[in-house]
């Protein structure tokens, strides 16, 4: 399967996007895939009140995702936009932390792609 992923942005700007292109060589089930998009918990558009980014004071971060088919070509694309900040600086931890959660995400949309031996 091919596959080309760009992460840009970073929590100093913002916002953080995210887009995996997957073409395997084999027929997939676009049906099956937008459904469990559309309905997992997983994948799901989904707001975060953390104090992960280093305060005490919460700060939100909202998580969108979208699956793209067109033949045997698959887009996922992910942003996730920080809210609120609260007089802090986002640190290393902050943008470990998304990465994290990018690098998650990708490992189980992948194994939606992959067929079962």
């Amino acid at each position: 399967m091919k596959k080309k992923i760009e992460i840009s942005g970073s929590l100093k700007e913002m916002v953080t996007y995210c887009t995996a292109i997957y073409e395997p060589d084999y027929a997939i089930d676009a049906e099956m895939i937008n459904d469990v998009i559309n309905n997992s918990p997983i994948f799901e558009n989904k707001g975060f009140n953390t104090s992960v980014l280093g305060t005490v004071q919460k700060t939100t971060v909202n998580r969108s995702s979208k699956v793209f088919i067109k033949g045997n070509r698959v887009t996922l694309q992910v942003r996730y936009e920080i809210l609120r900040v609260v007089d802090i600086e986002p640190t290393q931890k902050d943008e470990e932390w998304i990465q994290s959660d990018v690098q998650h995400l990708l490992k189980h949309f992948e194994l939606l792609l992959t067929p079962l031996e």
